[in-house]
Formats: structure tokens, C-alpha cells, sequence
């Protein structure tokens, strides 16, 4: 009789298959954390993917930041336009130069009404250098200068003064609210210079040496120099330049305030972009 050999059939044998069932059994318990090891590198390099994408969510931010200006600082402002802080003092500027008289009633306005409130508002964007001279004119003889002014001698007294402060008082707001005292009362130019320098805190010993002695005569003719130098020629006092332009005195004498944000914007701004409290 031929005997037939079989070979076993896989799980077919009741002791292997016994064995295979354990095995599948264990095997199911075993987590997606034990079968699946991850490389040191590949683990690395996630974390610096991670770190990577936190780092440019900051800087975003930050940039952000910097070109929306807080509100409760500055104002309010249309939501649709970035809106930019004013600028430091050693950032860009637009330079302002006044040519007045001390004894003018149009100088002492604008003094009072229009450059004063405006850098209240909007100094720190302001480079602001004082003239004061006017329609004087002068002759130079021997012993020095002499003036002759449009509102008698006072007012070159008056502007010698206001010539002194400008040179000496360097903190411009320091320098401005004396001029604003000075200039509200000019008749008794040092009376008043005194008393608006004591107020202010100012040391008025070193205003007067100059006021008195030559170094005041001198300033006083310099700025007559820079102010016959107008072009075009002084024709009304007081006369404005912002950035070395006369542009529309008319518009400059009414509204200081927008034309100056108007210089400045067209200069250092986008169009999306607005300066706080300029009009």
C-alpha cells in the first residue's frame, strides 16, 4: 500500500495554531507607539520646524505693531489706514522757519494762535529756528550795528532779546513758552524778558549779558541777513517757511497746523498711512 505523505497545511496544526493565536492576540495589544520608532534627527528636526513657525508669528506681530499707533495715545483714527506715531527728534522733520517782528500784532497772533497749538501737537516732527527781525533794516558803522525797526526802538530791543533766547535756551519747549510770554507783552522788553524767564525756570543773567552787549547787536543782524534773503522778498510780517518754501502764506498763516502735516506726510509717508491730530 503507497503511503501518502501531506505537508501540513499553515494554522492547520492545532499546536501551532494555538501558538499563532497567541501571538495574534498579543500582537493586538501592542500600541502605535511601540511598532513605530522615531529617529533622533527626524524628532529634531520637528522641533525646530515648531520653534521656526513660533519665531515668525512674533516677528509679525511686531511689525504689525509698529506701524498702528495705539490709539489711546494718539487719538482716534480711520480703521482702514495704518496710522503712525509722531517721530522723534532725531528721525525725520520738516524744517520751520519764522520771520517776525516782536512788536507785531499778525506776529504775536500767529505766535500765540498757530505755532504754538501746532507743536503742541505735532512738535517732535518740527525743526523750528526763530528770526526775529522783520522790516528793520540796519546800517553798520564803526562801533557795531544800528537798527531801525517798524514799531519804533523797543521792538529792536525787543527782538534782540527774542534773538538771545533763541540762541541760548536750547529745550524748544522751554524756548517757545518764553517767547509766548515775552512776545504777549513786548513793550518793556526786559522787564518782560526777566519776569517770563523766572517763571519759566530759565537763567536770565546769561540772556541779559547777551541782550546788552554785542553778541545781541550781532544776532539781531544775522537775522536780518537771512531774512533779506527771502525768495521771494519779504513782503508781510510774519513770514513762514516750511522746508525752505514760502509756498501759500495765505494757507500757512490760517492753518499752520495742515500744512505742516501736509510737508511732512508728502515727504515721509504712504498714502495709506495718517499722522495723529493733523487734520
Amino acid at each position: 500500500m503507497i503511503s501518502h505523505k501531506y505537508s501540513p497545511i499553515p494554522g492547520s496544526d492545532p499546536e501551532q495554531s494555538g501558538v499563532n493565536t497567541q501571538t495574534t492576540a498579543r500582537g493586538k495589544m501592542v500600541t502605535l507607539a511601540t511598532r513605530i520608532q522615531v529617529s533622533k534627527p527626524v524628532k529634531l528636526l520637528g522641533v525646530i520646524a515648531f520653534l521656526f513657525l513660533i519665531w515668525i508669528l512674533y516677528n509679525y506681530r511686531i511689525i504689525e505693531n509698529e506701524n498702528v499707533m495705539n490709539e489711546g495715545d494718539f487719538g482716534s483714527a480711520n480703521k482702514k489706514e495704518n496710522v503712525v506715531s509722531t517721530p522723534k527728534p532725531d528721525l525725520k522733520v520738516v524744517k520751520v522757519d519764522v520771520y517776525y517782528e516782536c512788536l507785531c500784532p499778525d506776529s504775536r497772533y500767529f505766535v500765540l494762535h498757530e505755532l504754538l497749538p501746532t507743536f503742541e501737537k505735532v512738535g517732535s516732527m518740527m525743526d523750528i529756528h526763530l528770526w526775529p527781525y522783520g522790516k528793520a533794516t540796519t546800517t553798520v558803522t564803526e562801533k557795531g550795528y544800528e537798527f531801525s525797526c517798524q514799531h519804533g526802538e523797543q521792538e529792536c530791543i525787543g527782538n534782540i532779546y527774542h534773538a538771545c533766547v533763541e540762541k541760548i535756551v536750547e529745550d524748544m519747549t522751554k524756548k517757545l513758552e518764553l517767547i509766548k510770554c515775552m512776545i504777549s507783552d513786548n513793550y518793556e522788553p526786559e522787564n518782560i524778558a526777566k519776569k517770563c524767564a523766572s517763571e519759566g525756570g530759565i537763567d536770565f543773567e546769561e540772556i541779559q549779558i547777551c541782550a546788552s552787549g554785542s553778541e545781541g547787536k550781532l544776532l539781531h543782524f544775522q537775522a536780518g541777513l537771512k531774512t533779506e534773503a527771502l525768495h521771494p522778498k519779504v513782503s508781510f510780517i510774519p513770514t513762514i517757511e516750511i522746508d525752505d518754501s514760502q509756498n501759500s502764506q495765505k494757507a500757512i498763516l490760517k492753518n499752520f497746523l495742515k500744512e505742516v502735516c501736509e510737508a511732512y506726510s508728502s515727504q515721509y509717508l504712504t498714502p495709506s498711512e495718517k499722522l495723529a491730530h493733523c487734520p
